[in-house]
């Protein structure tokens, strides 16, 4: 009865006991091979009993492969001795900094213009190297050609036979683009790609700050839902494409109206909600409002081509017509169909009380 056999009569999951010994036969036959391609093999294997000479070919196989490992991996690597001194440095670590060998190598390392950056990590460092062994973080560092780098670093202290410490290898990689892509992810999941104003999502992150702020300190929020007039018409006639781009344009003249610390967003189509913060009283949103509605009158120009849009808004405010923030743009949302029933191009606020571009009603 082979080993196999054995195992799998006395594991309760044959497949499982399978797969792991097929694993671990493939991990020796690649081993097998290695010690092979090395000179292991029954006419040059130590004896059994000449342990020292099983040592010394234990030995030399352990430094073939720490320099097989060594120039071969794809992370960087730097060793260091106790002093701060780099020993060495791949052709990883190279190519990942631009710095070559003879730049770094020799050198102590904390005065490198690569890692000067570095100064408040030091302690942290040294103290977790000092108790633990081990470091590991994000930094940010410095490529040769002067770019910026996010870089993944992983340290640790390497002893001798007597606890002290001999070097310290760090284990390096550039996580640049891995960040730059998150930050686009993170940027697509809070903006709208036409526009590149803040989506839904981010306005009710803003706006939810800014309601909390405004309890605290006793002020006024405005909430205004804007709908484009005739826009659907516009976008049948001349097609998506200009009706994009109207909408950019439209977008970026009633951002352009807004103070800092307001947020204009757009929600989906034609329909976009401004945030107006820091208002002591209600009256304070009116000249804003009307610059807003301004703003998305004036004729556009594309190409050849003008073409005439307006908008309707309606209006709501913290506290007096909600406490939370999707009540409150349900709430202007109202007020502006409001605004529409009226003829559009006006302000609607909530209660009802209208205002068009030129005067009161």
């Amino acid at each position: 009865m082979n080993l196999r056999t054995v195992i799998r009569s006395y594991c309760l999951n044959s497949r499982l006991a399978t797969n792991a010994l097929t694993r671990l036969h493939k991990a020796l036959s690649s081993l097998a091979g290695y010690l092979a391609q090395q000179g292991f093999d029954s006419e040059t294997w130590p004896a059994p009993r000449d342990e020292a000479a099983l040592d010394r070919r234990l030995n030399t196989v352990c430094t073939e492969l720490a320099a097989t490992v060594f120039s071969h991996a794809r992370e960087g690597i730097i060793l260091v001795d106790p002093y701060g001194h780099v020993i060495a440095v791949n052709e990883a670590f190279t190519r990942l900094t631009g710095y070559g060998q003879e730049e770094i190598e020799d050198r102590e390392l904390n005065s490198h213009r690569m890692v000067r950056r570095l100064t408040a990590f030091y302690a942290p460092m040294k103290n977790a190297l000092d108790f633990h062994g081990h470091w590991s973080g994000e930094i940010q560092t410095n490529h040769k050609d002067g770019r910026e780098m996010t870089s993944r670093i992983s340290i640790s202290a390497v002893h001798d036979g007597h606890g002290n410490v001999q070097h310290y290898m760090a284990l390096f990689s550039d996580m640049t683009q891995m960040k730059q892509r998150l930050q686009l992810l993170e940027r697509d999941a809070r903006y709208d790609a036409l526009t590149q104003l803040p989506n839904r999502l981010l306005l009710a992150e803003r706006m939810r700050q800014a309601l909390g702020k405004a309890r605290i300190h006793q002020q006024k929020v405005a909430i205004a839902f804007i709908d484009l007039d005739g826009f659907k018409a516009l976008n049948d006639s001349y097609g998506h494409d200009w009706g994009d781009r109207v909408l950019q344009i439209v977008a970026g003249r009633i951002n352009a109206t807004l103070r800092e610390g307001d947020t204009l967003a757009r929600l989906g189509g034609d329909e976009f909600v401004a945030g107006l913060v820091d208002l002591q009283e209600v009256g304070d949103s009116e000249p804003l409002l009307k610059r807003m509605l301004a703003a998305a009158n004036a004729p556009i120009l594309i190409g050849a081509q003008t073409v005439e849009i307006a908008a309707s808004i309606g209006v709501a405010f913290f506290p007096e017509h909600g406490q939370e923030v999707d009540g409150l743009i349900s709430k202007a949302d109202q007020a502006m169909y409001l605004s529409k029933k009226a003829g559009g191009n006006r302000l609607a606020f909530c209660p009802t009380r209208f205002i068009s571009v030129n005067s009161e009603a």
